[in-house]
């Protein structure tokens, strides 16, 4: 056989595959259509297992995030108001009311996070306060940090996609706490960003639109300033606040007046009991340790190979820690521990998956990307099944939804 039928033979093997590819992604299309969130995820997981053996494609990655935002705006959009202990759409829309009411002036001066509740007064002047508002809120919060996490790695979002989506950190956040969902962009795009007048905007954002977020982006600018100093300083902050919180709540009160913002919210999550935070303290220990076993080994690696774009993973690495660090300086400030575990879990998610998506293709990756799709499976139906007013109070039936049942309700 001739070196040229060889090669001809070649092309058109590449070229048939390539063919059958498009053709399978087609296909998938037709039937996600039908069936928008069973196609979306049959293509999530085989973009994902996939990954194992090649890098995904841009475009293939770019469609699973405009995907993902059309997909899952209703599970989250179409959540009951109703009162079962922790639903804060009720409040959300209480906000939104009270605007239409009397407008936006009495939340600008009386909180700070002027970011987050612009946002809402926008979502309520568009669309007023129906689940559209909570789409539309959902559609920009997240495209934003799906944006945030493209531009630390596009091939770290299959994966981060699919175990974040598998957490109560999603539902917590997207579905509930929206003002922390929209600080995650600036959080995110804080850590990617090298320049200092970039972290002081970004810190700033994130603060604007959640003041917890502030625990973490605070020391975080503060050591790519001052290195080990700050986390000196950071570690005999956290201790006085854990030892002040574990004696006298009353003296953190104080330290913003007896009538401040902040002293309001000290007082409210100081007397929130409903929170046990021993097993979440023993699984953010644990997720603690993995990530520093991980950058050991990364670090070495980076150094060998004199990596450039391992900044961000240091980044990402550091900024956990410092969420490890924020929660250990409020486990005597149940919820505000609870919003800073969400940060510390999201941020690890993140630093895994870039972390895995850097690392050398093969058996070892491909078996642990298995095993995340197996778990992120199982916590995907575990928290359906415990969200039982997502999606108008029928999860279960979202998984098979068409895509008019999807948005019957916004018609």
């Amino acid at each position: 056989m001739s070196r040229l039928a060889v090669v001809d033979g070649a092309k058109l093997h590449a070229h048939w595959n390539q063919g059958f590819v498009w053709f399978a992604l087609m296909a998938l299309l037709l039937f996600g259509a039908l069936f928008p969130f069973a196609g979306f995820y049959t293509l999530l997981l085989v973009v994902t297992l996939t990954s194992g053996a090649h890098s995904p494609r841009r475009e293939i990655v770019g469609l699973l995030c405009v995907a993902s935002v059309i997909v899952i705006g209703p599970l989250l959009a179409l959540k009951l108001p109703l009162d079962n202990g922790g639903n804060d759409k009720i409040q959300y829309l209480d906000f939104m009311r009270t605007m239409g009411a009397s407008g936006i002036t009495h939340y600008m001066v009386s909180q700070p996070e002027v970011l987050s509740f612009s946002t809402l007064y926008l979502a309520w002047t568009l669309f007023g306060p129906t689940d559209f508002a909570f789409l539309f809120i959902f559609g920009l919060s997240f495209s934003l940090l799906l944006i945030a996490v493209w531009r630390i790695e596009y091939r770290a979002i299959p994966l981060f996609f699919l175990l974040f989506t598998s957490s109560a950190a999603f539902y917590n956040s997207y579905g509930n706490v929206i003002r922390q969902a929209m600080a995650f962009p600036f959080m995110f795009l804080l850590f990617s960003c090298s320049k200092s007048r970039g972290r002081l905007a970004f810190v700033l954002l994130a603060g604007l639109a959640h003041l917890p977020s502030l625990l973490i982006g605070a020391p975080y600018v503060a050591y790519r300033l001052f290195r080990k100093w700050a986390v000196w300083a950071s570690i005999v902050v956290a201790g006085a606040i854990l030892f002040v919180s574990s004696y006298n709540m009353q003296a953190l009160s104080s330290m913003s007046g007896n009538d401040g913002y902040m002293s309001k919210k000290i007082g409210l999550y100081s007397a929130w009991d409903s929170y046990s935070v021993a097993t979440v303290a023993a699984v953010a220990t644990a997720i603690f340790i993995i990530n520093n076993v991980v950058w050991k080994k990364l670090k070495v690696k980076i150094s060998a190979a004199k990596d450039r774009g391992a900044g961000v993973v240091e980044a990402l690495w550091v900024a956990s820690n410092f969420a490890f660090l924020s929660m250990v300086a409020t486990y005597n400030l149940s919820k505000v521990f609870e919003r800073v575990y969400i940060y510390f879990f999201s941020i690890s998610l993140v630093y895994l998956s870039v972390a895995i998506s850097r690392s050398r293709r093969g058996p070892e990756k491909t078996l642990v990307l298995i095993g995340a799709m197996a778990y992120s499976t199982y916590g995907l139906m575990k928290n359906l099944q415990l969200g039982d007013l997502l999606f108008a109070g029928d999860p279960i039936g979202y998984l098979t939804a068409s895509f008019l049942d999807l948005y019957r309700n916004f018609i």
